[in-house]
């Protein structure tokens, strides 16, 4: 079995939590895992080196490509090897050319065909020609969107699906990051539903999570972390599971997505929210928008 799986979605949505603590979860069952970070900031195997690794584009020296073997690809696990690809200064050059030299570096270099896994963790949440090489040079075949219920998560979601869809990607699954506001849960299912993903896994929100975080950990090493670890558990194993093609997506364009926006986000008003501490703070109606539209909506969407 080979998996190359490439994780997108908006900035800041917590693809290298997902990252970093699913590819933990296929080591610890056997799986050997590469996780490469494609990110100029360097910032995907903190959590796992504890010190900045050297990225591969810092030790390019042209055609010949840059040896692979002094200290580029970390093992900090057993079963678990990682890498920065890196890229330019910010504001010089192109990240996803700098992407595009990494990854054939480590073809080259035959790291591929080593491991069992390759994990993506991808910069951004447009998909210009740079960031979509994984996919567009082949070095991944399965791809999955992590997003949340919030309103530029989702239209970066969508963006993403409808530039996938030009290139005729693997589209697997929305991965749910939990923001805990009412009528989430039911948003991201209805959006789901539009776009005919599934949604592969929800990860609660946690507090455990950030805090392990700003303690360069990952949650699922932290042993009082049951719940989190079992939710990132359930989603590597249906990536290794996952087969056979996949669904065709339906992307919105840019006047059914604001509909679907209106249609569907839940009323700013003031109250109490699910959570019972909420007391006198801001929060969300209940969320009508279930299976269609109101007036016909969903029909004159295309979904009918």
């Amino acid at each position: 079995m080979k998996k190359r799986i490439a994780l997108y979605g908006k900035g800041g949505i917590g693809k290298t939590t997902v990252a970093v603590n699913t590819a933990l979860c296929m080591a610890r069952r056997g799986y050997r895992v590469l996780l490469v970070g494609c990110d100029p900031k360097q910032d995907t195997t903190r959590l796992l080196t504890k010190q900045p690794l050297i990225s591969i584009l810092e030790r390019y020296d042209g055609p010949c490509g840059p040896s692979l073997q002094d200290g580029l690809i970390a093992n900090p696990r057993p079963n678990l090897w990682c890498c920065e690809a890196g890229g330019p200064k910010p504001g010089v050059g192109c990240a996803g050319r700098g992407i595009a030299i990494a990854l054939n570096a480590l073809e080259k270099a035959g790291w591929f065909d080593r491991v069992d896994v390759v994990l993506y963790d991808v910069l951004g949440d447009v998909v210009c020609g740079g960031f979509s090489t994984p996919v567009t040079k082949g070095y991944a075949r399965e791809l999955y969107i992590v997003t949340s219920g919030e309103q530029a998560s989702l239209f970066a979601a969508n963006n993403i699906l409808a530039g996938m869809q030009g290139l005729g990607a693997c589209v697997r699954g929305l991965i749910y990051q939990e923001r805990r506001f009412t009528g989430e849960d039911a948003l991201i299912e209805t959006f789901s539903r539009r776009v005919n993903v599934p949604v592969a896994v929800k990860i609660g929100f946690s507090e455990r999570i950030k805090l392990c975080e700003m303690h360069d950990m990952a949650v699922s090493e932290e042993e009082r972390a049951g719940v989190e670890t079992a939710q990132f558990m359930a989603l590597a194993e249906r990536m290794l599971t996952e087969s056979g093609p996949p669904a065709e997506i339906y992307p919105m364009d840019r006047t059914q997505l604001s509909q679907f926006i209106r249609e569907c986000m839940p009323s700013v008003a003031g109250g109490k929210g699910e959570n019972p501490d909420d007391e006198g703070t801001t929060c969300f109606d209940a969320f009508t928008c279930d299976n269609e539209f109101p007036n016909g909506a969903w029909a004159a969407a295309g979904c009918g």
